[in-house]
């Protein structure tokens, strides 16, 4: 699929406004992904090797000093992220937001084949 240079061609997770995309240097594109609790999830799509799935901390005022609740709220949703984002590295950018499942499936069907 051709991209437009004034717009990308966003995965179907992205929750990036159009009007903010808009704002963004051609080329270099800033996803914003799901939400895991504390955590909002990121896709710097650049050119060539130069794009990076990351993950911000949504409540800065958490602050430095966390008590053990936040702590386990924190570390759960971490690790809900860092699967995520670890699925989405994996895929291209055409299976972006698929399941585990459909993934499976997909390369299940790919592989193969009927016979009488």
């Amino acid at each position: 699929m051709e991209r437009d240079d004034n717009r990308p061609d966003c995965p179907p997770w992205c929750i990036t406004s159009a009007s903010e995309h808009a704002e963004e240097d051609p080329g270099t594109w800033l996803h914003e992904g799901p939400r895991f609790g504390l955590l909002r999830t990121w896709w710097q799509e650049g050119p060539g090797d130069h794009s990076a799935f990351t993950a911000t901390v949504t409540e800065p005022e958490l602050g430095a000093e966390l008590a053990s609740d936040d702590l386990r709220r924190l570390a759960s949703d971490a690790l809900d992220a860092a699967l995520w984002l670890d699925r989405q590295a994996r895929t291209t950018t055409t299976g972006h937001g698929e399941s585990v499942v459909d993934l499976v499936k997909r390369a299940h069907a790919a592989s193969s084949s009927r016979s009488a």
